[in-house]
């Protein structure tokens, strides 16, 4: 697939909408360029004093019409690690958040374009003097946390650790059941589309970047065969935590876990 659309490390230009100061913690309303300049909305978090910091991209989880579907699930960790010393930043994701899969290539292609604008959101946060680009984490929710597993292995020499909560080991298969309503030799015919870009493919491909699976024990959308055929083919370094009766939206046990986890990956 072509990754290289990113045009990775060319300036990335920044519109600021607004601005908010939560006791030392600047939220900003950005939006950035991504692919050919089309404006990606996020959150950009970063202490209001000077220093050089760790810096994570937070990916988001589906779940409309809950408001946590967007830019939004993340932002109350991303305000707590800036306190500790961290800049973040919380695109907001659009396929299929915004774009509905239509059953046909053109959604591996909005795959690949999904993944172009988050890298470039990395262009974004690796350019800026005041992140250390030797600790760069990504964490992602769901379909979130399928890209942020495309992340870490296509730009395993910028990502530092990876956090994948509640994945999906392919995007066919959500898209197939939850959009397009497909069965038996559809489903497969579609699903055999996305294996250039499947997560399943990249997560044991990561060049050593450590990785914290999370999941819930029942999961109504992540199967248990999925869920260990995931974790048996990732690579070490690599962790594995369960939170029974969590939900797939997970709780409050797995923010300290995975709050912990980052912040030991990412010390100076």
């Amino acid at each position: 697939m072509h990754w290289a659309l990113s045009s990775l490390g060319d300036p990335v230009s920044v519109t600021q909408h607004g601005v908010e100061d939560r006791d030392g913690v600047l939220v900003r309303d950005i939006t950035y360029a991504g692919l050919e300049a089309e404006p990606v909305r996020a959150y950009l978090v970063e202490p209001a004093r000077t220093g050089r910091y760790p810096a994570v991209l937070y990916l988001h989880w589906f779940e409309p019409p809950n408001p946590t579907s967007s830019r939004l699930e993340f932002l109350d960790e991303a305000v707590a690690r800036a306190r500790q010393g961290a800049v973040a930043l919380l695109p907001d994701l659009t396929f299929p958040w915004s774009v509905d899969p239509v059953g046909d290539r053109r959604d591996v292609a909005n795959v690949v374009a999904q993944t172009v604008r988050l890298r470039r959101g990395l262009d974004l946060l690796t350019a800026r003097p005041d992140v250390d680009r030797s600790r760069v984490a990504v964490v992602g929710h769901d379909y979130g946390g399928m890209y942020g597993l495309l992340l870490a292995s296509v730009d395993r020499d910028r990502i530092h650790a990876v956090v994948a909560m509640n994945v999906d080991a392919t995007f066919g298969n959500w898209f197939a059941t939850f959009f397009l309503g497909l069965s038996g030799d559809a489903t497969i015919a579609y699903e055999e589309l996305f294996e250039p870009v499947d997560p399943i493919r990249y997560v044991a491909d990561r060049g050593g970047v450590p990785l914290l699976f999370q999941f819930a024990e029942p999961d109504f959308f992540v199967p248990d065969s999925t869920r260990r055929t995931l974790v048996s083919l990732a690579r070490r370094p690599k962790d594995y935590r369960l939170y029974p009766g969590a939900g797939h939206e997970l709780d409050a046990a797995a923010r300290a876990d995975r709050e912990g986890w980052l912040t030991e990956r990412l010390k100076g």
